[in-house]
């Protein structure tokens, strides 16, 4: 394979695009797939994307048997994707060892919050003990969760011949992921764009604004967040970022659940 073959392959696709350009359209919900089409990427304002990462995956490899990495990525994604599912996620991906999904709508922030404390909650309570014993390892699988909203473009990318693929551009995407390799063991770390949807969204009927800004109150009586300053590398984007102290109820799971939901 010459150099100059490849070039010119490169040259053709970057030509096509060209051509193409870039177009948008705007959606009120994120589309389950993105379009194939010309040059034209769907837009969904106030987005939001919940990011789990399994942590510690390379030392999981290292110091474990060959077969207790499958066995851990498949109970994570698998575990993961279900709870998202269950939430109504609009669109879940992987990537590597990660898992993400997508909110829109009214009580997209709300609905992402109470799934990041089920996905932390699973995992503790089903996904490790599950995988303990069927890998038959003491290994113990923890999860960072991130969470951030903002506007998400997506269309399909890629060779017909090969196969296409949803691209999202945007920050909430790539800000969760980053918020998920800061949270700790077990861990929720939300941007300030999220916990400023919690007490705002002045264009919601006012029972769901105050809803919301009886949620994000919680924070003044220090039962759910505790606020710290952002770290360098999500300046100067963000000034603070908030660690999430809400646990699951498990006497009564749904109420909390709904509650959350509802911003009580």
């Amino acid at each position: 394979m010459k150099l100059s073959e490849v070039t010119v392959d490169v040259a053709a696709q970057l030509d096509q695009q060209a051509k193409l350009g870039v177009k948008f359209e705007k959606q009120t919900e994120i589309p389950m797939e993105g379009p194939a089409h010309g040059g034209l990427w769907f837009k969904t304002p106030n987005a939001v994307a919940v990011f789990a990462d399994l942590k510690r995956s390379t030392a999981l490899n290292v110091q474990n048997p060959p077969k207790v990495a499958p066995v851990a990525y498949s109970y994570f994604v698998r575990g993961m994707a279900a709870v998202l599912g269950r939430f109504s996620a609009r669109y879940v991906d992987i990537q590597g060892d990660a898992v993400f999904g997508l909110f829109s709508g009214a009580e997209a922030a709300l609905t992402a919050t109470a799934c990041a404390i089920a996905m932390r909650t699973v995992m503790k309570r089903d996904i490790v003990g599950r995988f303990q014993k069927d890998a038959k390892v003491k290994w113990n699988l923890e999860a960072g969760i991130g969470i951030d909203q903002g506007t998400l473009y997506v269309r399909q990318l890629g060779l017909k011949e090969v196969g296409r693929n949803e691209v999202w551009s945007g920050n909430p995407v790539n800000v969760a992921a980053k918020l998920s390799s800061i949270a700790g063991p077990n861990q929720v770390v939300v941007s300030d764009n999220v916990f400023a949807a919690y007490g705002s969204a002045s264009q919601l009927p006012a029972p769901m604004r105050s809803r919301l800004q009886d949620f994000a109150s919680a924070n003044k009586k220090d039962r759910m967040w505790a606020k710290t300053p952002s770290p360098k590398r999500l300046k100067p984007d963000f000034k603070s970022i908030y660690l999430m102290r809400a646990r699951w109820c498990e006497s009564h799971g749904e109420e909390f659940c709904n509650a959350i939901i509802k911003g009580r």
